[in-house]
């Protein structure tokens, strides 16, 4: 009889080793006034607050092994700051830093974080206010798992993709017979046309405990800048499109955004010329995540299967014309206001000589937690055209793809787009190809977490 309970108890034990168990957490990361923000080329200290900011983490973990996605309510990530997060993760929480993932959702009303270049100057990064926030944010993110991590329990885990249309645009724009691209244009003539898509698709990834959500992975891509370029701090929409989703579905979940590939996706629509608001854009999102929500599928979530890969890429050339046209503006940058534009390529083609014997370092990483869903982090502002062309390839039915995640190159566009020109391709660091590159590194990494027993 007592064999009998003992082998009745090593069943359950046995059950309960096997689960597939989420914890999920929120640290605060909202900085004091003064603080610089980012998103713009020129200082503002942040002043006031609109709605906080958050490290928002899941960690999952089965049979011992775990994964980790942490967002960022931060206009990106940098290579820095997300290796002092690991390193203080695997010390403190015991999970292996090269399987955490942390991304930034992009609000442009967020803190600035070091570049390593001219901008660090523009942005007064590394005033004394910038300089307490940045040391403060590995603690910060780390906290924020060491929580997630206290919390791990079974759950269920479930998908489902909605539809978000009409809310996204793509921001560059083709006229008859002209060459270059438009940017952001205030509203389309009859003779111009986007030169891209967009990806309506609204990733929705649920953990429930029971009849319990725990936390959700929501995934879009859109430029957060709905707030505009004011100095109160803000999430954008992410921050009303988490927190309705949260509200309708269950306040104790922690809901989570990643941001799509968006680097030349933005939210006015150029054909109207109308600009919704950050209540009105998380709003909608939220909208299409409730109309996905009752066709949720059950996976079959097994333990994470992690996998990354360091990425060398070329950095782009320069002609001495070019050089010597940055380094006269960049002698008068503090006191003329150039305009966007000019001042992105003169940062890009300084930035890039002054680093032309340092490798551009570009970090890939993929988190499968079942057979049809898989999680890609990629390191850049990319253009929706490489990662529809990536979800599209993909082994996995579903693939959510994080950008701006564990370091930024800054934009990375398609081949095609380098000879329109304009805005996100004076930003772009890499060359022609690299984003392609990127997408090719990403599927064997897919394959390879596909394929593992």
């Amino acid at each position: 009889m007592i064999a009998r309970l003992f082998f009745c108890l090593f069943l359950v034990l046995q059950a309960q080793a096997g689960d597939f168990r989420v914890g999920a957490a929120k640290v605060d990361i909202t900085p004091k006034d003064g603080t610089p923000l980012g998103g713009y080329y020129k200082f503002r200290g942040s002043a006031g607050v609109l709605d906080p900011l958050y490290a928002k983490t899941i960690v999952m973990e089965k049979d011992g092994t775990h994964a980790v996605i942490i967002v960022l309510d931060l206009s990106g990530t940098v290579r820095p700051i997300v290796a002092a997060a690991r390193k203080l993760i695997q010390e403190q929480c015991g999970i292996e830093g090269d399987h955490v993932m942390i991304s930034g959702t992009h609000t442009h009303t967020g803190p600035q974080q070091p570049r390593d270049s001219m901008m660090d100057d523009i942005t007064k990064v590394n005033s004394p206010p910038g300089v307490a926030y940045i040391s403060s944010l590995p603690g910060l993110i780390a906290d924020s798992v060491k929580q997630a991590k206290a919390k791990l329990a079974p759950v269920n885990a479930s998908i489902a993709i909605g539809r978000a249309e009409g809310i996204s645009f793509n921001r560059r724009i083709l006229r008859e017979g002209q060459k270059e691209a438009i940017w952001q244009p205030q509203k389309l003539t009859p003779q111009d046309r986007p030169a891209g898509p967009v990806d309506p698709d609204v990733g929705v990834l649920v953990f429930e405990a029971g009849d319990r959500p725990v936390a959700s992975l929501l995934n879009f891509a859109m430029h957060p800048t709905s707030v505009g370029g004011g100095v109160k701090i803000s999430a954008d929409y992410p921050g009303v499109f988490t927190r309705l989703v949260s509200e309708r579905h269950g306040k104790e979940m922690i809901s989570v955004f990643a941001n799509g590939c968006c680097g030349n996706i933005n939210h006015t629509d150029y054909i109207t010329g109308k600009r919704r608001t950050t209540l009105e854009l998380g709003t909608a999102l939220a909208d299409a995540a409730d109309a996905a929500w009752p066709n949720l599928k059950r996976i079959d979530a097994f333990k994470p299967r992690v996998r990354s890969e360091q990425v060398t890429l070329k950095r782009r050339s320069f002609t001495e014309a070019q050089i010597a046209k940055a380094k006269d503006m960049a002698a008068n940058m503090f006191t003329k206001n150039f305009g966007t534009v000019p001042m992105a390529e003169t940062v890009c083609i300084l930035e890039t000589l002054d680093k032309k014997d340092k490798p551009l370092l570009a970090e890939v990483q993929v988190i499968a937690i079942s057979n049809d869903v898989a999680v890609v982090a990629l390191p850049g502002e990319i253009f929706v055209e490489l990662g529809l062309v990536l979800k599209k390839a993909s082994p996995f039915k579903h693939t959510l793809i994080a950008e701006l995640a564990n370091g930024s190159i800054g934009y990375v566009p398609n081949k095609e787009a380098y000879p329109q020109g304009n805005y996100e391709i004076v930003s772009a660091r890499c060359e022609a190809g690299s984003g392609e590159k990127l997408v090719k590194v990403a599927l064997k990494l897919l394959g390879e977490v596909s394929e593992t027993p």
